[in-house]
Formats: C-alpha cells, structure tokens, sequence
C-alpha cells in the first residue's frame, strides 16, 4: 500500500511538472503526459527501493522552499551570463553540510533543481555539490547550518 501512495505521489508530481512546461494543455498533451509521468514515476520508486532512500527529517524545509524561487532566479541569470561570456565560467566542487535533522533525499532533490548546483554524492548528512559559481545559494544557506 505505501508503494502505491508513493507511485501516485511521484505521478501527480510529474504530470503537474509536465503541464506546467507544455504550451497547450490539451486532452491528447495531458494523456501522453500522464503516461510518461507514470513511467517515469516507475521509475523512480524502483530507484528509491534499490537505493534504500529515506525523504529525512523536515528541518530547514520551511526556509528552503523559501529561498528556492530567489535561487532559481538567481541561478538562472547565472546560466545565462556563463553562456554568453566564458570569462563568468566558475564551477567546481563543494561539500554542503546539511543542518541536523534535514533530509538528505529531499534536500538534494531541491538543490539540484536549481540551475546552479547538482548533487552528485550523499554521505550522511554532507552533499557533494557541483556548483556553478564559487558563491553559495541562498538554498544552500537555508540548508546548512550557516542559515541558523
């Protein structure tokens, strides 16, 4: 039963995702959405069991979701200028430690939402970021400890 009120959750997550970026919602856009949305939330459950993965504590998640819209912004003006000007090219590695009692599932999903950073390891409570720019996010600041 809780495999298949996560299926549904992963579900209705990526068919709201997929009718927010499509141009037209209509009823053919929809279904074939709502097919691949339940492929990919296969997917993702079967990921999530192989891989033993918990969401985590909800601590910093309140300042996170308020700091992911700036982010998001933030990062994408980011993207842009590295685009069109290789002298704004600045990315590398980084370790984020989260603060105690944040999931480590749901806040390397969060982060590597954003333009700007892509988690590519977990261990424990510490995330290896890959990151656009030297600078930390305003999520990364939510995050950590540096936020308290």
């Amino acid at each position: 039963m809780r495999t298949v009120a996560e299926l549904l959750i992963w579900w209705g997550l990526l068919l709201l995702l997929n009718v927010v970026f499509i141009s037209s919602v209509t009823p053919l856009e929809v279904t074939v959405g709502g097919g691949i949305a339940l492929l990919a939330a296969l997917g993702a459950v079967a990921v999530r069991r192989a891989s033993g993965a918990a969401p985590g504590g909800p601590a910093r998640l309140g300042a996170a979701l308020r700091a992911f819209p700036g982010t998001l912004l933030a990062d994408t003006g980011r993207l842009a200028l590295a685009v069109v000007s290789p002298g704004h090219r600045s990315s590398g590695f980084r370790a984020v430690r989260l603060a105690p009692g944040t999931g480590p599932a749901w806040a390397a999903a969060l982060l590597s939402s954003t333009p700007g950073a892509y988690v590519v390891d977990v261990d424990g409570q510490t995330l290896l970021v890959h990151a656009l720019g030297r600078e930390s996010s305003s999520l990364e600041g939510a995050l950590t400890e540096a936020a308290e």
